[in-house]
């Protein structure tokens, strides 16, 4: 399984600035990525995991409505969509989740 910093590197392809579980309160420098762990995708046969993934959720935040940032990250990961889209304080937000 791929580790969280080998993630961290390839959405470093996207945008300079690249958050994983940023504290509440930090400064963000916008456009900006931002990620979080959620849930572990595991598939078993004959009682024996034979497929494990991490799931995170992506978040790009962005001033331009018309953003291309997510619709490239979506079209890098295989195991990837996008999630929702939402306006908070004049910033653009889209959600996806990753299996990586």
């Amino acid at each position: 399984m791929p580790s969280r910093l080998e993630l961290h590197a390839e959405l470093l392809t996207f945008l300079p600035n690249v958050y994983f579980q940023p504290p509440s309160g930090f400064q963000m420098l916008y456009p900006c990525i931002v990620y979080r762990k959620t849930n572990k995708m595991r598939h078993f046969a004959g009682d024996v995991v034979y497929l494990s993934q991490q799931e995170y959720n992506i978040m790009v935040i962005d001033k331009n409505p018309d953003s291309e940032v997510a619709d490239n990250v979506e079209k890098h990961f295989p195991s990837c969509g996008i999630d929702q889209y939402y306006t908070v304080d004049n910033l653009n937000h889209t959600t996806l989740k990753l299996y990586y």
